[in-house]
């Protein structure tokens, strides 16, 4: 079955999780993960730290744990302008935790063979919530990524068991990383897995979504997953 289209301001009836009114909550929090990884960029630009690729940076802000996993230092710093990937999903009151916990740990090891991804980030928010940030150099990297089999195995097996519904932005940074441009949005892909059969669309802006300066998340409970 092919995906639904979604005119740009199309709320449909019965799929929550692709209202257009989620553009707003989600860009604060890509803006709040991209504020991460320019900070560390930046540091690392004028050689207050150093950073190696594959390398795993974590820390906590109020409690709440935030990730970086720096693929391809170089490329972030050196790369005028970037694709990103934004994960959101509305993840179960029963989800298996272990079970998804697992299957990220080895779609993180995986990126080492695709290197197109730079990097990959991640907040947690209240309730085991996370959301997602992936930076990668072309759109070609993406597919070759969902190509995997750990990533088919996520797509196919897991995400139905774990989440109520997912939905993926796909955009860009001009820029890059360490200059001043925002996440823009260019289309969105969602997945409803408490209809059956699973409900899909795909919406393709006509211009951009963007935020117009990075926003401090409100820290909730809803619509954000890793």
């Amino acid at each position: 079955m092919k995906p639904t289209c979604l005119a740009p301001e199309e709320k449909p009836e019965g799929h929550p999780c692709a209202d257009p009114a989620n553009y707003q909550s989600d860009h604060a929090l890509l803006a709040y993960l991209l504020q991460d990884l320019r900070s560390l960029m930046r540091r690392c630009r004028k050689g207050e730290i150093t950073i190696e690729p594959h390398e795993v940076l974590t820390w906590e802000v109020h409690g709440l744990q935030r990730r970086v996993v720096m693929c391809d230092p170089r490329a972030l710093l050196e790369s005028p302008i970037v694709n990103v990937v934004g994960f959101f999903g509305e993840r179960r009151i029963n989800a298996d935790v272990v079970c998804l916990d697992n299957v990220e740990v080895d779609l993180l090891a995986e990126f080492r063979n695709y290197p197109g991804i730079m990097s990959y980030s991640s907040v947690e928010l209240v309730d085991h919530h996370w959301a997602n940030l992936v930076v990668h150099s072309k759109p070609d990297d993406r597919q070759a990524w969902r190509g995997s089999s750990v990533h088919k195995h996520a797509v196919a097996t897991i995400a139905p068991q774990v989440y109520h519904s997912v939905r993926i932005h796909n955009g860009c940074i001009r820029g890059g990383v360490t200059g001043v441009g925002h996440v823009e949005i260019e289309t969105t892909k969602y997945w409803d897995y408490d209809v059956s059969p699973t409900w899909e669309a795909i919406r393709i802006l006509t211009k951009p979504a963007t935020a117009d300066k990075p926003l401090e998340p409100t820290i909730t409970g809803t619509r954000t997953d890793r």
